[in-house]
């Protein structure tokens, strides 16, 4: 088993998720899915040190998918961080940072080096510790 952290990384975009993989480098042992179920599947096929998400994707949704983690014990204390193009209002930011296990919400256009840091930042994390107040 690797002593590297696994990454989930769980968009329909497949640039976008080779983007972040590449980012991430060889520190990183990366598993790519294209949606919710997916990602469900993936996350309980293995340790799951951080899962990187996309809201909008077809079959089960990212938010459909956080609210499926809550139902398993095995899911909920896998940290999170929402990547996605979706434009979000305030009621839409608290929908997401509802779920205790979303670290934070970052929108695609950022740079890569930013998506990266908040990475690194989540993995450093004791899990299960939450994420701070926003």
């Amino acid at each position: 088993m690797s002593d590297k952290p696994r990454i989930v990384i769980l968009d329909d975009d497949e640039i976008f998720a080779s983007l972040i993989t590449e980012s991430l480098g060889v520190d990183c042992e990366v598993v790519i899915g294209r949606n919710g179920r997916e990602g469900i599947q993936l996350c309980l096929g293995g340790r799951t040190d951080l899962l990187i998400t996309d809201i909008g994707m077809p079959e089960l949704d990212g938010i459909q998918m956080l609210q499926e983690f809550q139902k398993d014990p095995r899911l909920t204390g896998i940290p999170v961080i929402v990547v996605t193009a979706t434009h979000f209002s305030r009621q839409n930011r608290s929908d997401v940072n509802r779920y205790p296990q979303v670290r934070d919400i970052i929108h695609k256009s950022s740079a890569l080096d930013a998506i990266v840091q908040e990475v690194q930042k989540a993995l450093k994390e004791p899990r299960g510790s939450g994420p701070e107040p926003k």
